[in-house]
């Protein structure tokens, strides 16, 4: 892209988009706010949605009030009454569900809930996630896997698929 494609892009992106009731493939701006909207794409500075259905953000500031979201990248991240597949972030607080949380400092409130969560530094209520690994974790949190849990399906599961490998090289390996 030559530098004045580049400036008329830039010169094209608004500065603000509001969409309320609407359905769009992809948003580009400094700030985008949306109510009752349905989003592919959001690519912006600052993003604060309401009862929402978002496919990727990637912004500075992030906040979602009762919405669901695909994939997000952001600084700073807060979801409330919120679904979230991937959340990536240095500052998130959550009160809602997500698959995978990856941050430094993760904030969750009570009833919260996460497949995996990795941060470095964890604050929760009283919540639930299959997986979490961080330096200081504070908190009621319930896990699936515990460390001893997972060493143990690791130990398991390499057994397992040694014998396969091993079998499977007896009965179909070459004869000479």
């Amino acid at each position: 892209m030559t530098d004045l494609e580049q400036t008329r892009l830039e010169e094209e992106t608004p500065q603000i988009v509001n969409l309320a009731q609407a359905s769009v493939e992809k948003v580009e701006a400094e700030l985008v706010r949306a109510n009752q909207a349905r989003i592919g794409v959001i690519q912006a500075s600052e993003v604060d949605i309401s009862l929402a259905a978002i496919g990727a953000v990637e912004t500075h500031k992030f906040e979602a009030s009762r919405a669901a979201i695909g994939a997000l990248n952001s600084h700073q991240a807060t979801l409330h009454t919120s679904v979230a597949g991937l959340v990536q972030a240095h500052e998130t607080q959550l009160d809602g569900k997500a698959i995978a949380v990856v941050a430094d400092n993760v904030q969750m409130s009570n009833d919260s809930a996460s497949v995996v969560t990795v941060a470095r530094q964890i604050n929760a209520g009283n919540i639930r996630a299959g997986l979490v690994i961080g330096r200081e974790i504070n908190g009621d949190i319930q896990t699936l896997l515990d460390s001893r849990t997972a060493l143990l399906s690791g130990i398991v599961g390499g057994i397992v698929t040694g014998l396969i490998l091993l079998a499977g090289k007896l009965l179909f390996g070459r004869r000479k």
